[in-house]
């Protein structure tokens, strides 16, 4: 069987999208299947397929989709607001990418989010069937982050259209909780075809890694392994942690990963006089067995689906605390295996963490619960078998037309759902620009990409500074932001910033 996996994201990245496609693909492979892989390259300047080594720049791209895109609102009498124009031209974008690649080579396509799930139906062959396995409901991020508030009501239905038509382009859906799946269904999506396939790691590995303690480590080590983003909740977890250390000074705990909210978290430690008992260490390669090496592992998250963190911290015999939101429910028992906590409770999670910390009986109780629970739930094997199964479904039925029927640019009738109940937002714009500087010869560099993101993980705009290092964006809506920048196109800079209806200067170093 020759298997496309597709994802709008970039690969490799960090989260549990890259996690599951590693899990996916090396599975696939060691049963003898062909897999390749078509995803944004990590510089987001450029799509690539990463076997046969064929790299597409977004640029060219760019530009044409965005006049058709314009073009398409006109005929269709909808003003869009620059935030909808620039995501209707990066989705075009990629749509264009895709039609320069051989899918008919394929005999099963697989996407990862409700993105390439739409780019591939509308570039795809008949005969060859769409499998999407979905990890998350962007648009219910949107509002869990509050983040909802920036956007218009246009831009609030433009969300909960793009939800239902991403999902529902697929001929076969693959939902991992069934969180999502009722989720999903405020957005109409209610497809015929879809399963419910829960994640899976391997087991064996997890065997082999020493979970014993570090005997000359006198401190209780809790850990939150996590994209340093505010949808995750780290910014709760400090806040616990300032009342944790007041009873007991001998925690510490690890912030594992990296991400736009790293400067706020170092500030916020600071200011709670936190420097001894947080640690934050960055992306790293060894994850598990940092995570072995710990008592008690936290996810404060806002919003998840089923995050692998819980089930590698499982899998590792690890009591978690996490927030009683999303598919983490369906992960957790209150009590017997871990903790669950309200969303955005400092107070309940400090409380749930000095249980833990002063009751070494339950801790250790609720760490044999945890690995028991991984060896019967999270196995690798299981999910691998069950998405086989629907592969060989798709095939067997060949590819289908969609599901709905509606031209492209339909997405914007008042069919849908709005989001978030918030009054409408005043339609303003501003400009953002900045100079990129070489942190050691403190001078202007040119050539460097900078990227306008949102908090959805969409590229909005993209450039190159000029000679002089500088860039700028124009139309730019109030709002959160990530800035996104690199001088070698392999490691990702990034940056938070807030955009207000006053021009704003960001400088970058490189």
């Amino acid at each position: 069987m020759k298997v496309l996996l597709v994802t709008y994201w970039a690969y490799p990245h960090t989260g549990g999208v890259f996690t599951y496609l590693k899990i996916l693909q090396s599975r696939l492979e060691e049963m003898g299947h062909e897999v390749e892989m078509l995803a944004q390259h990590p510089s987001l300047a450029k799509y690539y397929l990463l076997k046969n080594g064929m790299h597409i720049d977004k640029k060219p791209f760019l530009a044409k989709a965005e006049r058709e895109v314009r073009l398409r609102f006109e005929r269709d009498q909808i003003k869009p607001t620059p935030w909808m124009l620039w995501r209707e031209s990066e989705k075009f974008a990629f749509e264009l990418v895709c039609r320069e690649i051989a899918f008919d080579q394929y005999d099963v396509i697989h996407t990862q989010d409700i993105i390439s799930t739409f780019v591939c139906r509308m570039t795809k062959p008949d005969h060859v069937p769409l499998i999407a396995t979905i990890h998350g409901c962007l648009a219910t991020e949107w509002i869990a982050s509050n983040e909802i508030v920036a956007r218009s009501q246009a831009e609030r239905e433009y969300l909960s259209a793009e939800e239902y038509y991403g999902s529902m382009s697929a001929d076969f859906l693959i939902l991992p909780s069934r969180w999502l799946s009722r989720s999903l269904l405020n957005f109409q999506v209610n497809h015929p075809r879809s399963y419910i396939i829960q994640y899976g790691l391997n087991q064996q590995y997890f065997d082999k890694i020493s979970c014993a303690s570090d005997s000359s480590i006198k401190q209780i080590i809790i850990a939150c392994p996590a994209r340093l983003v505010a949808i995750k909740g780290q910014n709760y977890l400090l806040k616990a942690m300032r009342m944790l250390v007041d009873v007991r000074k001998d925690v510490v705990c690890w912030l594992i990963g990296d991400g736009v909210m790293r400067n706020d978290l170092e500030l916020q430690t600071e200011k709670l006089g936190l420097k001894e008992h947080i640690m934050l260490l960055g992306n790293r390669t060894d994850v598990p067995q940092l995570i072995s090496k710990t008592d008690i592992v936290v996810l404060p998250s806002l919003q998840d689906n089923l995050p692998f963190s819980i089930i590698e911290s499982q899998s590792l015999g690890k009591p978690v605390i996490a927030s009683r939101v999303g598919g983490i429910v369906e992960m957790i028992e209150d009590g017997v295996n871990g903790q669950l906590v309200e969303p955005g409770n400092a107070q309940d999670l400090f409380e749930k963490l000095l249980l833990l910390v002063e009751d070494t009986a339950l801790r250790e109780e609720q760490s044999r619960e945890a690995r028991k629970h991984a060896l019967t739930i999270w196995n690798d094997s299981i999910m691998i078998d069950q998405t086989i199964d629907v592969y060989e479904k798709s095939m067997k039925d060949g590819g289908h037309s969609p599901l709905w029927e509606q031209e492209y640019s339909a997405r914007l009738n008042h069919d849908f759902p709005e989001l978030g109940g918030a009054e409408d937002v005043e339609d303003s714009v501003t400009a953002l620009k900045g100079i990129v500087t070489d942190i050691v010869a403190m001078a202007p560099v040119q050539d460097v990409w900078v990227h306008l993101i949102d908090i959805s993980g969409f590229v909005l705009r993209s450039m190159k500074s000029d000679e002089d290092g500088s860039f700028e964006f124009q139309d730019v809506q109030p709002g959160n932001y990530e800035l996104g920048w690199t001088r070698d196109l392999k490691r990702m800079m990034t940056k938070k910033i807030t955009v207000t209806a006053n021009p704003i200067t960001v400088d970058v170093m490189v």
